[in-house]
């Protein structure tokens, strides 16, 4: 029996419904994936390139994360002799206070001479003539 128009016309239509059905699920599977619209890959990389960025502003107007050696002075050749002077200095009289070097040295930032006297006013040896 050969095909008419009519069985071509039920064959295309029988098509497009089948697509259609194939391109809605595509689409809930496609939604299934997203994060609230988004891809979640997309999402990463976002965070990725943005985040390290964003934490840097906030930290520069906020400190919250502290820089290992006080951060003041540890490029400074001075400031890094003083730092050499006076761990030399605490863990010899008093060792409890060489973490308080980078705090000590940010007080007294420009001023470190004072600083030294001060210390050595401090901890010099008590005659008991």
């Amino acid at each position: 029996m050969p095909k008419g128009d009519g069985a071509v016309r039920r064959a295309a239509a029988r098509e497009r419904r089948e697509e259609e059905i194939e391109e809605r699920k595509f689409k809930k599977a496609e939604e299934k994936r997203l994060i609230f619209g988004f891809n979640p890959l997309h999402l990463f990389f976002l965070l990725l390139f943005t985040l390290p960025t964003i934490l840097g502003v906030v930290d520069y107007f906020f400190p919250f994360s502290k820089v290992p050696g006080g951060g003041y002075g540890s490029l400074d050749p001075a400031q890094a002799e003083w730092r050499m002077r006076l761990r030399a200095f605490y863990s010899e009289h008093n060792p409890g206070k060489v973490d308080e070097i980078p705090n000590l040295l940010r007080k007294y930032k420009g001023k470190e001479r004072l600083l030294w006297r001060k210390l050595n006013k401090k901890y010099a040896p008590k005659d008991d003539d």
